[in-house]
């Protein structure tokens, strides 16, 4: 395919939104997405709630800055349904009242959606930055411990929503009906993740020649756990620091902090460590590539505000860490120097290893001993796989 012009599809949204409530009169394209053509919309008219701006997300069958790469449509109403249905889902604050920090965790509200020209107007989050953004901006080079509390409660936070969601999503069936369509969206997932550990290990011979069993291992692993339909669960799907939202400003004690968590197209039946081991992965490399301590701190409290999971749950979330360093970390443009990329590799593969062998005593004195920390035997463990690798332990 041709390179897409942009300038054509600015000005087709634009004129799509003229004839509805949310004609604008200014439209500024904004940075952070690759799959879809997002929108700062400045209104004609102020909404009756006196909304001046919103989000304009406009989808074509393919990803924007890959136009080659085909994605289904059905995305959109995904997404659409899933902001409709979280509505009904209460924003997640803080528990205590001696808490520094007021975060709220919530969703944006979605507008209206524009089927015939796939147009989703969406909530806009004022000076919004996402969340990988904001601590490479706000947290390099600092390592203060300073901000350890910020960032402890910052992530317990979001560990508290995502499980609240968790829970919540597992009685809506409205929700769960539409998300089991989302299959195409669902094998992308499965094939980036997974299908990748292969290619990397000729990226990297010297130090993942040794690793094409495991890989095997994994991979079929997941292919068991996809293919029983009855024991996945409504998930978000892309839950990483790039799809959550907070003011591009310092996080103050006492001031009000909004944080969207963003991008629900990918909503589908999966299990619950996805979710997790895709966040704490991109955490992680916070502390990888840039030396950001921060990162680990919104790791613990990240998986403190999830709370009890199986030691098989926790094993296998630490797995989806593994494979996510190897399958994604190792490619990012700019993150690093071809020796920290190595190193981000053999980090992945260590995991892996030391997961398969149930090794819980390796994790303990590691980088991820949180994780293992949140383990009780009444923790939730998310399907027969973590209950063999549960049982495996006993």
């Amino acid at each position: 395919m041709a390179s897409v012009n942009r300038e054509e599809i600015a000005a087709k949204v634009h004129q799509s939104l003229d004839s509805t409530p949310f004609a604008a009169s200014s439209l500024d394209a904004l940075s952070g997405g690759t799959g879809n053509f997002i929108y700062r919309a400045t209104l004609r008219q102020p909404l009756e709630d006196g909304t001046t701006q919103v989000l304009v997300k406009h989808s074509e069958d393919y990803v924007a800055n890959f136009p080659d790469f085909k994605l289904p449509l059905y995305r959109c109403l995904v997404e659409k349904c899933s902001l409709s249905e979280l509505v009904d889902y209460p924003a997640v604050s803080k528990v205590d009242e001696s808490d520094p920090y007021n975060f709220t965790v919530r969703t944006p509200v979605s507008f209206n959606v524009y089927v015939d020209n796939n147009c989703q107007v969406q909530e806009y989050l004022q000076n919004g930055i996402n969340l990988k953004e904001y601590a490479l901006k706000t947290y390099a080079n600092s390592n203060s411990d300073a901000t350890k509390q910020q960032c402890l409660q910052l992530g317990k936070t979001l560990g508290r929503w995502l499980r609240g969601f968790h829970e919540w999503a597992a009685e809506r069936d409205e929700l769960r009906r539409v998300v089991a369509d989302n299959d195409g969206m669902q094998q992308i997932k499965h094939m980036i993740n997974f299908d990748r550990l292969f290619d990397r290990i000729k990226q990297f011979p010297a130090i993942l020649s040794d690793a094409e069993d495991a890989f095997r291992k994994v991979s079929d692993m997941d292919g068991e756990e996809w293919d029983v339909e009855d024991e996945l669960q409504v998930i978000h799907g892309d839950f990483w620091t790039g799809n959550i939202l907070l003011p591009d400003a310092p996080i103050l004690e006492g001031a009000d902090v909004p944080i969207f968590v963003i991008d629900w197209e990918m909503a589908q039946l999966g299990k619950y460590w996805f979710d997790l081991g895709q966040m704490i992965a991109e955490l992680y490399e916070l502390k990888l590539y840039k030396d950001i301590s921060e990162g680990l701190w919104i790791v613990e409290g990240f998986v403190d505000g999830y709370g009890a999971v199986s030691e098989g749950f926790a094993f296998r979330t630490v797995i989806q860490v593994g494979v996510h360093l190897i399958g994604f970390g190792t490619s990012v443009p700019g993150w690093g120097t071809p020796e920290q990329v190595e190193n981000v590799a053999r980090t992945g593969k260590d995991i892996i290893f030391h997961a398969l062998e149930k090794d819980r005593s390796w994790f303990e004195g590691g980088d991820l001993a949180s994780l293992f920390n949140t383990v009780s035997a009444g923790g939730v463990s998310d399907g027969v796989m973590t209950e063999k690798l549960d049982e495996d332990e006993e």
